[in-house]
Formats: structure tokens, C-alpha cells, sequence
């Protein structure tokens, strides 16, 4: 074993070449597609205050609100703006029809939760 650098012979540099040149020609096509790609639209909104009631043991319930813009294409997302009061809910947006979110909250205790009403932060990324 060489207690030196090793030599980079000439197939070394030309193997490095086409690998350096394949990385570049994969920058550029990616960077084609993406100027071809059309601008995704981040749409955002705040609703009044929504009660969902009480919810039984390991069960959801669900809620709607509008935001305008909204297609069913769209990546939904929600948070609440203050605490819901307990630590085992869960809760997950989706676009249920146009410019329609549905705001689905589940209990995933054993015993049934009541959420506080609070407002709920909403957008969609389309």
C-alpha cells in the first residue's frame, strides 16, 4: 500500500470529464422543466371560530370552510390559532370540492374530547 496520493492517470480525468459533463446536462434539464412548469399559487385564509362538539373515543368529525380559489387539485393545510384543549386530537385539511376545505378532527383517546372553538388558519398550495 502507497504511502502517497495515488496518480490520477489519463482514463481517470476522462471517466471525471464525462461524469462532470453527465451532471451538468442533468442541472440542465432539470432546470428546462422547471421554467416549463407552471407557478404554483399558495392560497390563505382565516376562519371564524369553528365548534366541532364533542367527539367520541377514536372517532373524527368534520367541519367545512370556505377559502376562495381552492380546487380540488389543490394540497390543503390547516392549523388552529389557538390550542384545541387537548393533546390527542389530530387534524388533517383536504379540498372536498371548489373553493371548499374540509377541517377533519379526530380523537384518538379512549375516552370522548370536546375541542374548544377556536379559529383556524387555512391554505392551499395548487
Amino acid at each position: 500500500m502507497p504511502n502517497r496520493p495515488a496518480n490520477i492517470s489519463k482514463l481517470d480525468q476522462t471517466a471525471l470529464h464525462i461524469i462532470n459533463q453527465n451532471a451538468r446536462e442533468t442541472n440542465d434539464r432539470i432546470d428546462d422543466l422547471a421554467r416549463k412548469l407552471p407557478p404554483h399559487s399558495h392560497i390563505k385564509s382565516q376562519t371564524g371560530a369553528i365548534t366541532f362538539g364533542s367527539i367520541p373515543a377514536n372517532s373524527a368529525v368534520e367541519a367545512t370552510a370556505y377559502l376562495n380559489g381552492a380546487t380540488t387539485n389543490g394540497v390543503a393545510h390547516c392549523s388552529p390559532k389557538l390550542t384545541l384543549g387537548n393533546v390527542n386530537l389530530n387534524w388533517v385539511a383536504y379540498v372536498s370540492q371548489q373553493n371548499q376545505i374540509t377541517i377533519r378532527v379526530s380523537n384518538v383517546s379512549t375516552s370522548p374530547i370536546t375541542p374548544n372553538a377556536v379559529k383556524w388558519n387555512i391554505w392551499c398550495i395548487q
